[in-house]
């Protein structure tokens, strides 16, 4: 995803259009551990050439395999990222993260859809396969709101059994 500066100028004042297919998925695995696999990602957008600068419209496409939080069962987590990066040739024109400066004459694309990828990537991911999640296990079980409700009402009413004899107490003295 490399674009030569001087290549781009003839077209100063147009809209460059283009779309191709990258793959990143050792480096995503390299630097999130929780990337199983990716699709290849679909670059596609638009390049504008600006006198003192150079705009690219970005639309990513593609998925990320990534882990069940309950399950650890792979779960394929789409996404669609549209950003808009300057790059500029003055280090002082630099004024957020989407300002970049360009590489002498050249400019590198890569490395912000590689940046743009990894934030895309959530913490925490769930499948929609309920029934192999784990329900239960040494001393834990999975319950719903109203079976915790009702619980909660049970333990309300019971007495404890070594209490027992004392709520009879106020009773026999009243007599």
């Amino acid at each position: 995803m490399k674009w030569s500066l001087i290549q781009l100028q003839k077209y100063r004042g147009k809209k460059v259009p283009f779309e191709q297919e990258i793959d990143v998925t050792e480096y995503l695995k390299e630097h999130n551990h929780d990337v199983r696999s990716a699709s290849l990602v679909k670059v596609s957008g638009d390049i504008s050439v600006r006198q003192d600068s150079v705009l690219i419209d970005l639309v990513l496409d593609g998925t990320f395999v990534l882990p069940c939080a309950r399950t650890f069962e792979d779960v394929i987590y789409p996404y669609h990222i549209e950003s808009v990066e300057t790059y500029v040739n003055k280090e002082e024109k630099v004024l957020d993260e989407t300002h970049h400066m360009m590489d002498g004459d050249k400019i590198d694309a890569l490395p912000v859809i590689e940046e743009l990828l990894l934030l895309e990537i959530p913490m925490q991911v769930y499948s929609d396969n309920v029934e192999n999640a784990l329900s239960e296990g040494n001393d834990w079980n999975v319950i719903t709101e109203e079976e915790l409700e009702q619980q909660a009402k049970q333990e309300e009413t019971k007495v404890d059994p070594r209490l027992a004899g004392l709520a009879d107490f106020f009773d026999k003295k009243e007599d």
